[in-house]
């Protein structure tokens, strides 16, 4: 296991940065660009031929796939060393920083010039969410009465009306920490021993009026220069979300870039020559611009390394989601669950794996011929038994 921690991370550089989809009014498409195929599967990883570890990392390059999307979504190659050691369902947890024009408009606010200074509100301090002291240091202890507008602040906007200036000494105590964000591996290092690969949505919002992006997703998917800036990082490795015995079969459940760890266990079944069987659903949006890693999960089910349900929601008069699929296919999947297969899910933890485990639920009572109760006590046995796995968020 590799020693990095958040206090001690490793120091990667993006490799290679694919935007896989884009609205058409946030992108100019590159000369050239068309409908690209992503560099990492520039080898084919089919069950017939199944590849040597690449031998080396990608050039650096940046690149752009599909427009007029929904969303913004990126396939990012990181670099690592062999010191980095991670395994097919570990997440890479990233340290990211902090916008440059957050960071100035902080030190402006704060009449701070002191490089340090500087230095902990672009990597240290949490410039999104106000700390309680910071609060207090504002409004004093009574400060219900605005508890509506600290809601809806930032620690920059309550700064702005502090009436009591703030030393340099208090700083570090006003502001919360910048946490770590995690992201699920997309890559077997078996396969990529120099590399660690990710699926990033660009995270958009809307606050006061203005766009936000999320911290650590705007970090990879736009201010870091690929092949130039540092990308602290550590493995988070998972004690439950890991494959089973090479002959056992697994259901992949998976919406968004909660495909990202099924790549990674698809990718070290393949070098493995794994027996067992495996049956991917993959929910997206569109077909069209949303379907990430089409190609090597086309390829894996015509060599009939893969069975591929596919859901994109917005492709239909009535949206149609990964549940809706398992319950389709209910016959077949509970065969293969009383075959003992092992069921994953990754995703969204407060619609799509709640929706996902009642509908496995349903299958349990339809399919099993279970009770209410029974069917419960099934998939809770699933649990205990670590047949049932999740990577939700």
């Amino acid at each position: 296991m590799s020693s990095f921690d958040r206090n001690t991370p490793y120091f990667s550089r993006i490799l290679e940065r694919v935007r896989l989809n884009a609205p058409l009014a946030a992108i100019q498409v590159p000369s050239g660009a068309g409908q690209g195929k992503l560099l990492n599967e520039r080898k084919q990883l089919t069950a017939a031929s199944v590849p040597q570890a690449a031998e080396k990392s990608p050039p650096f390059r940046e690149e752009f796939v599909n427009p007029g999307s929904t969303k913004q979504t990126f396939h990012l190659s990181l670099s690592c060393e062999r010191t980095i050691v991670y395994h097919p369902g570990d997440c890479v947890a990233i340290l990211p920083v902090n916008p440059r024009e957050d960071v100035e408009a902080a030190c402006h606010l704060l009449r701070m010039k002191d490089p340090l200074i500087k230095s902990f509100l672009q990597k240290k301090a949490n410039l999104q969410k106000p700390h309680p002291a910071l609060i207090r240091k504002v409004f004093g202890e009574n400060h219900q009465n605005a508890a509506e507008f600290i809601k809806s602040s930032t620690p920059l906007d309550l700064i702005q009306i502090c009436q009591t200036p703030i030393s340099s000494e208090e700083i570090p105590s006003l502001f919360l920490p910048l946490l770590p964000r995690y992201y699920s591996i997309a890559s077997s290092q078996q396969m990529f021993p120099n590399e660690i690969h990710l699926l990033v949505a660009l995270v958009q919002y809307h606050h006061e009026g203005k766009e936000r992006k999320g911290i650590a997703s705007r970090f990879l998917c736009e201010d870091a220069i690929v092949g130039e800036t540092e990308i602290p990082l550590y493995i988070q490795h998972t004690h439950n979300f890991l494959l089973p015995d090479p002959d056992a079969s697994i259901i992949m459940i998976g919406s968004g870039t909660g495909l990202a760890p099924f790549r990674a266990f698809m990718q070290e079944r393949l070098l493995t020559r794994a027996k067992g069987r495996n049956w991917l659903f993959l929910g997206e949006r569109n077909r069209k611009t949303d379907f990430y890693y089409k190609d090597f999960w086309e390829d894996l089910q015509a060599k009939h390394f893969l069975r591929l349900s596919l859901a994109f929601s917005r492709d239909y008069a009535e949206k149609v989601y990964v549940q809706h699929r398992m319950y389709e296919e209910r016959s077949e999947l509970w065969s293969w669950i009383e075959g003992g297969a092992y069921f994953y899910v990754c995703g969204d933890a407060h619609r799509m794996a709640k929706d996902v485990e009642q509908t496995l639920h349903h299958i349990a009572m339809s399919e099993g011929r279970l009770s209410e109760e029974n069917a419960h006590h099934f998939i809770k046995n699933m649990r205990a038994l670590k047949c049932y796995r999740t990577d939700v968020y």
